[in-house]
């Protein structure tokens, strides 16, 4: 029977690893990561709320679609397979998407003060080895579901972690353990942001380092099995840390470093097996944590759901057969909703969004990739074209839609 291991962890952000070009950061447990089988290049949340977000990993569901969908859980259980789930505190079992685990194994979250003293003390590490003993008599459920909600409320990675990242004219390393949420104090302050940034980064060097142990230990027990097992690993959502006006979804003009998640998905094979593992590949289409739902249930049904939208669909295809054609530009783009109702839009050649003054925001995709410049004055044509989209998102996630031209290409 097939069995498939997710590792989710929130507020995980592509921009801060170097398998996403990161070339300040290196994460080399990610890199390893990606080298073992499929790295979506663009995947971007469907919410930045975080019930809404896991609700579309779990069932395929977009937070704005009204029509609801039987969960993962649900399919799997019908056809007598048992799901584990493995959360830090209470982190997501509450929420009714996760209600159907067959098992749910709670690790106490540790109150953090102030700075570990060594990298086994982190807060990340612990959650890491307790992990690992509870996997210790190997896989004994067919879907595995490992969440880490920590990562961006608790910044407690040593202080040599942190001062990595800084040299000698930059300001001193901040003693913070938490973000610090609200507006910045100086929009035009490029300190203010590096401090929060790089406390950031210091913790996903931890989670790098631990992480990789955790895959090792996967690898170990998938070797021994009788049937290959994927292996995912994403986030429901991304950080805003301070780089659109402040720290947090409420505080963030909407942007993509809330939305961009990494994506990885892999095929560990039995040792002993003649089957063939999954072929290092990239990703550039444009995808949803909706298509973890429609890949998961490809793999542990053998069913691959029906989809309107190409970033929804399952990547087990795209996993095994690297050069599979893409879907059109003419069908890929992705729509999120942000904190306050905000809506974006990408398309293949261009960024778009809502906000709170009842305008349209307009940006340069991919080139302009962290939503830099804004040139929605310059470009009245192509807001106008992002505007008729945004007068009926029901209808772009109900019926198959066809982009303008000039949303697939820049010109």
């Amino acid at each position: 029977m097939p069995k498939a291991i997710v590792i989710t962890i929130d507020q995980l952000g592509a921009r801060y690893l170097s398998p996403y070009g990161n070339t300040w950061n290196p994460t080399p447990g990610f890199d390893n990561l990606a080298a073992s089988g499929m790295t979506a290049e663009y995947c971007l949340s469907s919410s930045t709320c975080p019930e809404a977000s896991m609700q579309s990993l779990l069932t395929g569901q977009h937070p704005m679609a009204s029509k609801p969908q039987t969960s993962l859980l649900q399919n799997i259980a019908e056809l007598g397979q048992s799901s584990l789930l493995i959360q830090d505190g209470d982190s997501i079992s509450g929420m009714d998407c996760c209600q159907d685990f067959s098992e749910i194994k709670s690790i106490p979250a540790p109150i953090v003060s102030e700075m570990a003293e060594s990298l086994e003390y982190t807060a990340c590490a612990q959650f890491v080895s307790l992990v690992m003993k509870e996997l210790e008599q190997g896989i004994t459920h067919d879907l595995t579901w490992i969440h880490y909600s920590s990562l961006g409320v608790l910044w407690d990675a040593p202080l040599p972690y942190r001062e990595q990242f800084f040299g000698d004219e930059d300001p001193a390393v901040a003693n913070l353990t938490e973000p610090p949420t609200g507006p910045l104090l100086d929009p035009d302050d490029p300190d203010e942001i590096m401090q929060v940034v790089h406390a950031y980064a210091a913790q996903i060097s931890v989670l790098d380092a631990c992480l990789a142990l955790l895959i090792d230990q996967i690898e170990h027990i998938a070797n021994t099995l009788d049937e290959p097992t994927l292996l995912l690993i994403t986030s429901p959502r991304s950080p805003a840390l301070g780089h659109h006006g402040g720290v947090g979804y409420h505080h963030s003009e909407p942007a993509t470093d809330q939305l961009h998640v990494p994506l990885f998905i892999t095929k560990l094979v039995p040792q002993n097996s003649d089957i063939m593992p999954a072929p290092l590949s990239r990703n550039s289409e444009l995808l949803q944590p909706e298509c973890v739902f429609a890949t998961l249930s490809h793999w542990m049904t053998g069913q691959n759901p029906d989809c309107i939208l190409s970033s929804h669909r399952s990547q087990l295809r795209n996993l095994e057969f690297p050069s599979h054609t893409a879907a059109p530009p003419a069908r890929q783009f992705t729509l999120s909703r942000f904190a306050n109702g905000m809506l974006g839009l990408q398309s293949p050649a261009w960024f778009s969004t809502t906000n709170l003054n009842g305008g349209t925001r307009l940006f340069v995709k991919p080139d302009d990739r962290w939503e830099s410049n804004e040139i929605a004055d310059r470009r009245k044509d192509i807001v106008e074209e992002f505007e008729a989209l945004f007068e009926s998102p029901i209808k772009l996630l109900t019926q198959p839609i066809d982009l303008p031209a000039s949303l697939q290409k820049q010109g």
